[in-house]
């Protein structure tokens, strides 16, 4: 075969390879960065900003109290009537930062929720929590006990118990308290 043929065949054997090289891809496709990898199937598992929670804790159904969110459609993140969660302490002294949601059910609309909050034996009361959210904030003295890895451990008590179940909501037959939006310590002094 000579060399003129060869350089024929092989013209003629690029657009077949290109071909099936390309087979199943969009034109968007051609040329494109590379993308990442896929997300990991299954549902997520989140907590709300601010919670801090062990490498031992993810993944589980229930956390001290905190129920994470296990699907793309659920609410994060009720609590039951008593919960502990922990938050990263960076400086001191401290305003404690609470967003929750009192959601609006006629439960709640006719008995407004009550929450107290303790970190570092401070407690705090709050009451007359109608459905909406609420931003919650009390300086904390004295300065908390601190895990050894800065974590500073707050309780969470609600006064009314909620089951979505017994008040026609859903399914769900665990005893619910409130939803726990996001929680900080941060400097007494600090604007939002």
């Amino acid at each position: 075969m000579s060399a003129a043929s060869r350089a024929r065949a092989a013209a003629m054997l690029v657009p077949i390879v290109l071909a099936s090289c390309l087979a199943g891809k969009r034109i968007s496709d051609i040329d494109a960065p590379g993308r990442p990898a896929r997300p990991a199937t299954g549902p997520p598992w989140s907590v709300p900003p601010g919670v801090a929670v062990t490498a031992a804790q993810r993944g589980l159904p229930v956390v001290r109290g905190l129920y994470p969110a296990t699907t793309a459609s659920e609410r994060c993140c009720w609590i039951a009537p008593h919960a502990t969660v922990g938050t990263r302490v960076t400086t001191w002294p401290a305003e404690l930062r609470l967003d929750v949601l009192v959601p609006s059910y006629p439960f709640f609309e006719e008995r407004p929720q009550a929450l107290t909050v303790s970190v570092a034996g401070t407690a705090h009361r709050f009451s007359d929590l109608g459905p909406g959210v609420h931003r919650l904030r009390f300086d904390v003295t004295p300065a908390p006990n601190l895990r050894h890895d800065g974590i500073a451990t707050i309780e969470l008590t609600t006064e009314r118990t909620f089951v979505p179940k017994a008040e026609h909501v859903n399914a769900d037959v665990r005893a619910l308290g409130i939803i726990l939006l996001r929680v900080s310590l941060q400097p007494a002094d600090a604007s939002d």
